[in-house]
């Protein structure tokens, strides 16, 4: 190569005609490395790209070489070498996000080269967030991820869909990969039937015990083409989570912490004292008028102007709630290791008394550069969470109970002594369950210590060519807990809570897996390859023991302290698992213009039986980014246009049982006939893997001079091959009412989910001082089970109200599944015509059966009688589409960010009000809409009329369905960041606070106290359903950000 320099000395210019390697690492302007960036020397064809870490190596020609660094999304910067050998070099983002790096699962991939659908979320997104999990802080950020928080409850669950359900299972929870550490989703559930609590459990999100404040990005993979490298894991949908880790000579100490209130948003209108009075009155006509009934006027509430409010039991039951979160983390590192540690510790009271959550996490990740070959590294979290529980969603929830509970009843009589029923003019009021006792005597927790992580090495057996080993562990160990006194009022030895019992559990669980898998990544003039071959074997195993008593006599929470002679129980089970999987994929790019990738999967699972363990689930995909094309390169209008497509299929296994291929044993120990043993399944050796098959079309555009990024995806995901129960007559004697023994499963059934993604993202302004950036997601899916194992199969959900099962939801061949299936009313009887010439109720019409004012409800089948041949879909759980809309705003050193989020049309099945307006006891309070019920004085209210003498009324109907439509002002946030001129004097890099708002506001028609209901235990069959939910609380907090 020649060189012309003039003016110098010969010396100088013998020196800088030396060629030399200069080294260096590319990062983003918050010290992120950047994989795949451009390093080139200017006016030549020298070039280099950086490695995985962002680092660099390159021949320069002289001191005088200037390097030209570019990344897509980012400001090229020019640096003149001089006599450095070493050049690092941080770039600026540019309006464009095609600058991510995206995790694709075993590799990265720049999102530029993209072929399948994946969207991403970076710690930027989720700052201000005062939340438990990292799933939901998720909420309306991603298009194609609907996420619905499951209650208040502090660490509870969270349902998350991705592109809607895949199959009928209890789990439809995407897979979470951890720092490569896979983890199934499906939440822990502390069941409370023990204590009487109906059907109402409560779960726990396994995200709970990992620390928001620890991740770095959060890729999703939406399509099979993008999932199909997780196999039958990966069926729906997979989240891909890495944390922090630590910066070659970038050393920093970080501190975030955050302090908050959190209240509920509403409160109920039930009916005060003064408004209980009234109703009660007016009622005694009404009720001595049917021959063998009758009220009186009870002296202290002949004239209600008199009365106080009496008990506001909402106002007992909730409290104000404080919060807490601190987080310390060290990272930095030299060019050989680098570290991050970190220790956090949240606190959350829950405005359900005695309800909270507390979490204390440790976090390691070290990375070691141990020779020019091998790099080893272990990334390590340890954590312990306490959750305090308050029974809901259940028929003895203190959630419903409250509601209803009379306002003539003192939470505690004058000694203090908590009071269950009060006896006014010889009439008794109140439920026989104090709700405020309930909630406080009770004492119900989980404690979770968990621990996983990976251990690896990286092999650099020639250029481009990586082998990676790597280890991953989880392991878990929780103790739950049940208790209940035994308490009686010491002055009337009224009994408040009875009997005494106590139920304790261990649970186990160890998951590992090994991995070992190279990777080819090589460039050659136009020509970009990259290629995985891989292979997996997992293992996971649980098993829990679980005793209890009752009747205990010192009245303590052990199980020593019962009487040995009296109940008691114990339980104890377990389970495994085992995969092996062999995996490949290959991707290739042609000038940045065309890309393809194909990924095949083999997995190996001991699920199934022999001959049918292995499953194979391909996927291809391809890219055309047409704006790179001669024609349209350098179009001041169009900025960016790629074109995808997308096919790919993953399995499913999740069977509803272990190992159902083969008949089980059920052991008992006491029968007539002595201890034995009963089958409880139909064996079937030829079941085998669900099939999902996705089809996906995308467009990304960016134009405007890349002001405006737009993505829109169109899918259509089908399940085929379904594991499902098999349905026969009952007479054959399996999966009846107690279902001893189950019915075999088979591969019979077909769910399909269409829909389109859309993702729009406008920088409206960007200035030196001012900046202002909108986030807009649109999500919309329809789901169908199109069939089943016969025609007339159905999956039912259904609601055990003491002993009494009621019909909630039906999922049937050609419906969405999880419909809300009952009558559907016809307005009130309102005149005696109406009875006389009315279909058969099975009533006869007088006041105390069928009367005016009663429910009339649809004769569908026309049969002149209504009856269970009439029921028929009267909801759908599933919204029309969710949305999120997200306003970012910086001017100087102040930051504001406004987020809504919403959901529009799906239905809410509001089960509470079969209660609260029942209208069917003078002693139960009601919500104030009954105080326009029907009556002689008033026949033209909208409500039924007051009725104890039968259940019509109450019927499973579309008089309890309502539009679960809301726009909810999620978040709002208003940062301040020091000035670097002051924070710099005292070496401080970063100094920012904030106050922020989390749930501000909901727009909705809903009665209810909130229509975000999610799925109650994560049970797909009840969705949607208010049973007396837990409100998701208002939060207000006051944190701060400071780096050293």
């Amino acid at each position: 190569m020649m060189f012309m320099l003039f003016g110098i000395s010969s010396s100088v210019y013998a020196q800088s005609t030396e060629q030399r390697i200069v080294t260096g690492i590319v990062a983003d302007e918050s010290g992120t490395t950047l994989p795949g960036a451009a390093v080139t020397v200017k006016g030549t064809k020298t070039a280099a790209l950086t490695n995985a870490e962002g680092k660099y190596s390159i021949l320069v020609p002289s001191n005088a070489s200037v390097l030209v660094f570019s990344y897509v999304g980012m400001t090229s910067q020019e640096i003149t070498v001089g006599s450095k050998d070493v050049v690092n070099v941080g770039l600026v983002s540019s309006t464009s996000t095609l600058s991510d790096v995206v995790v694709i699962g075993y590799g990265t991939l720049r999102k530029s080269e993209l072929t399948s659908s994946i969207s991403s979320v970076s710690q930027k997104d989720l700052k201000n967030l005062p939340v438990a999990g990292i799933d939901q802080a998720l909420q309306g950020k991603v298009a194609g991820v609907t996420i619905a928080n499951n209650g208040g409850q502090p660490g509870g669950g969270v349902s998350v869909r991705i592109r809607g359900l895949t199959k009928v299972g209890d789990n439809n929870e995407p897979l979470y990969v951890i720092d490569g550490v896979p983890m199934g989703a499906k939440s822990t559930s502390l069941e409370q039937n023990f204590l009487g609590g109906g059907s109402g459990q409560t779960g726990q999100s396994v995200l709970a015990t990992l620390n928001p404040a620890d991740i770095e990005t959060i890729d999703i993979l939406k399509d099979a083409s993008a999932q199909a490298i997780y196999g039958a894991r990966g069926a729906n949908g997979v989240v891909l989570i890495n944390t922090k880790r630590g910066k070659a000579n970038q050393g920093k100490i970080s501190y975030d912490s955050y302090v908050g209130m959190a209240e509920i948003p509403k409160k109920l209108s039930v009916m005060n004292l003064r408004q209980n009075a009234e109703y009660m009155n007016s009622l005694v006509g009404e009720i001595r008028a049917v021959p063998g009934s009758g009220l009186d006027s009870i002296g202290e509430f002949r004239d209600p102007s008199l009365l106080g409010t009496g008990t506001d039991w909402q106002d007992e039951i909730y409290r104000r709630g404080f919060t807490q979160s601190h987080q310390l983390a060290f990272s930095g590192g030299s060019e050989k290791t680098q570290f991050y540690f970190s220790g956090g510790y949240l606190e959350q009271e829950g405005t359900l008394i005695k309800t909270g959550f507390e979490r204390v996490t440790l976090r390691a990740n070290v990375d070691h550069q141990a020779t020019k070959w091998l790099k080893t590294g272990i990334t390590t979290s340890l954590s312990r969470s306490d959750q305090q529980i308050g029974l809901s969603d259940g028929f003895d929830a203190v959630t419903s109970t409250v509601l209803y509970n009379s306002p003539a009843t003192p939470v505690r009589d004058i000694n203090g002594n908590f009071i269950s029923q009060n006896v006014i003019g010889g009439s008794t009021f109140g439920n026989p369950n104090n709700p405020v006792a309930l909630a406080s005597l009770r004492d119900v927790t989980n404690q979770t210590s968990k621990a996983f992580g990976t251990v690896y090495a990286d092999i650099n057996i020639i250029e481009g060519l990586v082998l990676r080993s790597e280890g991953n562990f989880d392991f878990s160990l929780s103790n739950d807990k049940a208790f209940q006194p035994f308490i009686q009022n010491e002055t009337t030895k009224a009994i408040i809570l009875s009997p005494s019992r106590l139920r304790e559990q261990r649970n186990n669980s160890l998951y590992w897996a090994l991995k070992n898998y190279a990777s080819y990544n090589k460039t050659f003039s136009k020509h970009n390859i990259g290629a995985t071959l891989g292979h997996e074997a997992q293992r996971s195993k649980y098993d829990y023991i679980n005793a209890n008593r009752n009747d205990l006599v010192l009245n303590l929470p052990s199980l020593n302290a019962g009487d040995a002679g009296l109940t008691q129980g114990i339980g104890a089970g377990a389970g495994i698992w085992s995969m092996e999987s062999v995996f490949a994929r290959l991707n290739y790019t042609y000038d940045n213009r065309y890309a393809i990738s194909g990924t095949v999967r083999r997995d190996g699972s001991s699920t199934f039986g022999d001959g049918h363990k292995w499953g194979t689930f391909p996927a291809v995909s391809a890219s055309w980014t047409v704006s790179n094309e001669s024609f349209l390169k350098d179009n001041k209008y169009l900025n960016y246009l790629k074109f995808r497509a997308g096919y790919g299929e993953v399995g499913g296994q999740d069977a509803g049982g272990a190992n159902l291929y083969s008949a089980n044993i059920t052991l008992f120990g006491t029968a007539p006939f002595g201890a034995g043993g009963l089958p409880s399944n139909v064996a079937n050796p030829f079941i085998t893997w669900e099939s999902i098959v996705t089809y996906n079309g995308g467009v990304d555009v960016t134009t405007w001079n890349k002001k405006l990024e737009f993505s829109l995806d169109v899918y259509k995901k089908v399940t085929t091959d379904m594991l499902l129960a098999t349905q026969v007559e009952a007479f054959s004697g399996l999966g009846t009412a107690w279902n001893d023994i189950q019915t075999p499963r088979t591969n019979d059934g077909k769910m399909t989910n269409t829909g389109f993604d859309i993702g729009l993202t406008s920088y409206n302004i960007q200035k030196d001082d001012f900046s202002w950036k909108t986030n807009i997601v649109f999500s919309r899916y329809k789901n169908v089970l199109n069939s089943m194992n016969k025609p007339e199969a159905t999956i039912t959900g259904m609601f055990d109200e003491y002993g009494t099962k009621s019909l909630v939801t039906l999922s049937q061949q050609g419906r969405p599944f999880g419909a809300f299936y009952g009558y559907v009313t016809d307005g009130l009887f309102r005149s005696q015509e109406e009875l006389n010439n009315g279909v058969d109720y099975g009533l006869s019409i007088a006041p105390g059966s069928l009367w005016l004012g009663d429910v009339r409800f649809k004769d569908l089948n026309g049969d002149n009688v209504v009856n269970d041949q009439d029921v028929t879909v009267i909801g759908n759980p599933n919204p029309d589409f969710t949305y999120g809309f997200t306003n970012t705003f910086s001017w100087k050193g102040v930051d504001l960010s406004v987020f809504l989020y919403g959901s529009q049309g799906g239905n809410i099945f509001n089960y509470s009000r079969r209660q609260t307006e029942s209208l069917s006891s003078a002693y139960n309070n009601q919500l104030t809409t009954v105080l326009n019920r029907y009556s002689a004085s008033n026949p033209d209210g909208d409500m039924p009329r007051y009725n104890q003498w039968h259940n019509n009324n109450s019927r499973i109907s579309d008089r309890y369905i309502e539009d679960a439509s809301y726009l909810r002002i999620q978040n709002v946030a208003l940062g301040f960041s020091l000035p670097k001129s002051l924070i710099n004097k005292v070496k401080v890099n970063n100094a920012r606070f904030y106050l922020s708002v989390q749930n501000l506001y909901t727009f909705t028609n809903y009665s209810g106290y909130d229509p975000e209901l999610g799925a109650m235990n994560n049970n797909v069959r009840f969705m949607n359903i208010d049973n007396g939910h837990y409100p998701v609380p208002r939060t207000f907090t006051l944190g701060t950000n400071i780096e050293f």
